[in-house]
């Protein structure tokens, strides 16, 4: 399979390449079966899901949601036992994304915070707890107040995620003096997030601020977050980002969020397609012969280009995909896939990644009411959804 994989994906390359000039790919007849595409991306995720390295099972964890909806549950609820806590976290977060139900009783288990044969990691406890909230239990929720002022900035800052993508106004009072308190720049960062994805809109004001911040990573959050909500900023300061940001990863980010919003241009479609296929040249032009680029900072930029064409309407998109999805990188190579799967859902279609024999429909439990340890600040549920 994969030997076929790296055939079919050569010539998807020259094909591409073949149409490119200046940098730019022009628009032509795809090459790429749509359906077979579908299938090979399935086969990469399969075995991507199985890969040595946590890194990679994590990417796949991460990228299943978008690129196979509820049919990525089984696999999710799966990895829920992996020796990994980095990929038990992102499966539980997944789980949750995905209302996963048959993923209850497992989630349950892991729910015994410390208890011999439950979740022992405190990041991903409180996964465990975010996905319970998305099924309806809140029997937990109450414990991230404490949670996110753990001494441990992983932990505060797994909290601070979780508490924005639960959405519940609530969150904000112990989002906003979690703020007060914190001193470490990128926490801020995910504060404001947080803050914004629970409805503060001064914070959703600030990550337009953050879009010119000091360092690449914090750029990209911010970017992708103002996607994500929508923000009424958001269009023109993507394009002015993609016009004029110095960094390609930036940049990508940049056009992927436009065509995320609905606003995506022949420019921005270009330079992320241009990104993908070329990396090391597209950081060798950004950097002007100051310094060569690292094998992972051009990984990062075919990763970050690949996520932003699987929000592209372009059928060409699927064909530079395809040429991705053999790297010898893991994070490429899932992301590639995702984006394939997630571009063309129409192919999806009978399609059956893992079967799970007690997956049913179920409608959510009705929720409880949190219990709140004294020394938290207090979060409840009212309901919201993502």
């Amino acid at each position: 399979m994969m030997v076929s994989l790296r055939l079919a994906c050569t010539v998807a390359l020259v094909a591409v390449c073949s149409a490119s000039l200046g940098g730019c790919v022009v628009r032509g007849t795809p090459q790429i079966d749509r359906a077979r595409a579908c299938q090979d991306a399935l086969a990469v995720l399969r075995q991507a899901a199985e890969d040595r390295s946590p890194a990679t099972r994590v990417h796949v964890m991460e990228a299943l949601p978008l690129a196979l909806g509820r049919d990525a549950g089984p696999m999710c609820k799966q990895a829920l036992s992996d020796p990994s806590a980095e990929v038990r976290f992102a499966a539980a977060m997944a789980t949750g994304d995905l209302r996963y139900e048959p993923a209850r009783e497992k989630l349950l288990r892991l729910a015994k915070y410390k208890v011999q044969g439950a979740e022992r990691d405190a990041r991903t406890y409180c996964a465990v707890i975010y996905a319970l909230h998305r099924l309806g239990d809140d029997s937990h929720t109450g414990e991230l107040g404490e949670l996110l002022f753990d001494r441990r900035q992983n932990v505060r800052a797994s909290a601070a995620v979780i508490l924005g993508k639960m959405r519940e106004p609530s969150a904000t009072v112990p989002l906003n003096e979690a703020l007060a308190q914190e001193l470490d720049h990128g926490m801020r960062l995910e504060l404001t997030r947080s803050l914004a994805r629970c409805g503060d809109r001064r914070s959703l004001r600030l990550l337009e601020a953050y879009t010119k911040a000091q360092f690449v990573d914090e750029r990209v959050v911010a970017i992708r977050a103002m996607a994500e909500l929508k923000s009424p900023m958001g269009a023109r300061i993507f394009l002015q980002v993609l016009g004029g940001d110095e960094s390609p990863r930036v940049r990508v980010t940049a056009a992927g969020a436009l065509a995320r919003i609905g606003a995506e241009n022949s420019a921005g479609f270009r330079y992320c397609a241009w990104a993908a296929l070329k990396p090391r040249e597209t950081m060798r032009r950004a950097l002007g012969g100051r310094r060569e680029a690292t094998d992972q900072e051009t990984a990062s930029l075919q990763r970050l280009a690949a996520m932003a064409l699987g929000w592209s309407t372009r059928g060409e998109a699927i064909d530079v995909l395809a040429a991705l999805i053999a790297s010898d990188d893991g994070g490429v190579r899932v992301a590639a896939a995702a984006a394939i799967l997630q571009a063309m859902p129409q192919y999806r279609r009978g399609l059956r990644p893992l079967r799970d024999g007690q997956a049913r429909k179920q409608e959510p439990k009705p929720r409880a009411e949190p219990r709140v340890r004294p020394r938290g600040p207090k979060v409840h549920s009212a309901g919201a959804k993502d």
